[in-house]
């Protein structure tokens, strides 16, 4: 099974998991790979890598926070494996979406529909209502 790696500054990662198994249940093949601002960055790349190396025969997608953060850049020697892709920008969305389609998808199309789940979800909500109720009109 693709193994799913969130990996974020702070207990965010942790918290995602946590809100992901409330709707879903317990998953398997999951991991928060958290980071403070007392850790070096060579003890979270070996966080990371620990992590990522329980899933190097089946693959990995690994979420991250935000582009150019340390949780990010930590990734980018370690994506040099064909078995791992990594997205960044991770909400609970692409974590849902990753949990209900890594058991039937390649680790490519996995990371293909997870990123489109994550921007789908992005949405202003009065302008989905106006939307909504102009065609009802």
């Amino acid at each position: 099974m693709i193994g799913v790696i969130v990996i974020t500054h702070g207990t965010l990662s942790e918290q995602l998991l946590a809100t992901a198994s409330l709707i879903m249940g317990e998953a398997k093949d999951v991991f928060a790979v958290s980071f403070t601002a007392r850790e070096s960055l060579e003890n979270l790349k070996q966080k990371a890598a620990a992590a990522i190396d329980n899933y190097r025969s089946d693959g990995c997608l690994v979420l991250t926070d935000i582009m150019g953060g340390s949780a990010t850049n930590v990734c980018v020697e370690l994506m040099k494996n064909e078995k791992v892709e990594v997205l960044t920008g991770v909400n609970l969305p692409m974590i849902l979406e990753a949990l209900s389609y890594r058991e039937s998808s390649d680790l490519k199309t996995l990371a293909t529909r997870v990123q489109a789940s994550g921007v789908k979800s992005i949405i202003n909500l009065k302008e989905f209502f106006e939307k909504r109720t102009a065609k009802k009109q």
